[in-house]
């Protein structure tokens, strides 16, 4: 018994995308094999649109009497020709499958209803590739709100920027067209809470997006087409965007694929590991105004199992500062527990000041000037220290004479010379 058949699978493909072309990364075809007849089944199976260096995917499988069982079989690396047999159809693959009794087999009835069921499925594909016509769609991204972590040690008091900018750089490495619009960004701030919104112009509305190009070269495929834009404190109201000091940003965003159509007749273009980057470049140059800074830092230092800290008695760390910046500085460090409770603190209070550097009328640095902060440790605050997780150090800057900008040059400068003195008692054995 032979029963050759030859046929195409038309993949059902959503918002008009029309593939010619992929290449798989990864992923399986999985086959699952039933034979309701008591004899043998062989199953020859051909992807004849599935190639990998230059073999086609084939499957030769005996599926013995009255049995079921799953395979799966790796597609890493195949090349999918996805034009049908004329070679002029899109997400259509070809196959071919034979279906024979085995010769290992015995002379049997064939009832009817009975004989080989076989289920065919792609399993967990990615590509490394794909091409065709990607449709033309309309995509939406948002309202929604972004984490903005860098802001979250810096804390000032009464902020005000001279000058700002964003230089917004969109990195495209995909073979499409494309246009889009931001249609609102905001800088929102929760504690206390406020938001403002980020007013343009038209900066941000109608970007053009040109497609990528391929190099030929298959370790680094994709030349991307770059735009920049640049935001500033002259052209939008990023000033007092910035000034917020937003813990989120907030977006809106709308995109076109392929505007114009179809116009790479079929070649747009992905690669993987390669998409559509928005980098945003923030520059505040240091001439600013504020009543205060303050940092936060976390340093993990887990002591709780150092038990030569049983024989110090006693220690004063001590800590020189040259400071070259026309502001001063308050350090403290909190001793934080497996709960992150404050056990205790470092420095003496009063012996924890950073000094301003000597400045004209205009706050500009005359000359550095040198400091000693000292944490001193008794017996106490050892025992605490035992007990330390990790310590939690607050700074805080002091600008003086506001609301005049205070400038921070290039040659600006904190010097830290750090030394201890302890007192330990020696055992001898």
């Amino acid at each position: 018994m032979l029963l050759p058949t030859d046929r195409e699978i038309k993949f059902d493909v959503s918002n008009g995308v029309e593939l010619n072309k992929a290449i798989v990364r990864s992923g399986y075809l999985k086959v699952e094999y039933t034979n309701t007849y008591n004899q043998p089944l062989d199953f020859n199976y051909i992807i004849n649109s599935a190639s990998l260096w230059g073999n086609l995917l084939t499957i030769n499988q005996t599926v013995a009497g009255n049995s079921s069982f799953t395979k799966t079989y790796p597609l890493n690396g195949y090349n999918i020709n996805l034009t049908g047999q004329s070679g002029n159809k899109v997400n259509t693959l070809v196959q071919t499958y034979t279906i024979s009794t085995s010769p290992s087999g015995v002379a049997s009835t064939l009832q009817p209803g009975q004989g080989l069921i076989i289920k065919l499925s792609f399993v967990d594909i990615v590509p490394e590739y794909v091409q065709g016509y990607f449709g033309q769609q309309d995509l939406s991204f948002g309202p929604d709100s972004s984490s903005l972590g860098f802001l979250g040690n810096f804390s000032p008091s009464n902020l005000m920027l001279t000058q700002s900018s964003i230089n917004f750089r969109i990195i495209n490495e995909f073979g499409i067209e494309m246009s889009s619009s931001i249609n609102s960004m905001r800088s929102i701030k929760t504690s206390p809470a406020n938001v403002v919104t980020l007013n343009a112009g038209n900066l941000l509305q109608s970007i053009n997006v040109n497609r990528a190009n391929k190099t030929n070269n298959p370790a680094n495929p994709v030349f991307p087409w770059l735009k920049q834009i640049n935001v500033n404190s002259s052209n939008s109201n990023l000033n007092p965007f910035l000034q917020n000091l937003p813990n989120y940003l907030g977006y809106s965003i709308k995109a076109t694929l392929n505007p114009l159509g179809n116009i790479s007749a079929g070649n747009d273009f992905a690669y993987y590991g390669r998409g559509l980057r928005v980098i945003a470049d923030v520059d505040i140059p240091l001439a600013l105004s504020a009543n205060y800074f303050s940092l936060v830092n976390f340093s993990k230092v887990d002591l709780t199992q150092l038990k030569e800290l049983n024989d110090v008695n006693s220690c004063d760390i001590i800590m020189q500062a040259r400071n070259n910046y026309p502001f001063k500085a308050q350090i403290q460090g909190y001793m934080l527990n497996d709960q992150n409770q404050i056990i205790d603190s470092l420095f003496v209070p009063g012996q924890n000041i950073v000094e301003s550097a000597i400045t004209d009328g205009n706050n500009v640095v005359l000359n550095y000037i040198d400091s000693k902060l000292i944490a001193s440790f008794d017996k106490t605050k050892i025992n605490n220290l035992s007990q330390c997780k990790q310590i939690k150090f607050v700074s805080y800057l002091y600008l003086p004479n506001q609301p005049t900008p205070i400038k921070i040059n290039e040659d600006s400068y904190l010097d830290l010379v750090v030394h201890a003195y302890v007192n330990y008692n020696a055992r001898v054995k």
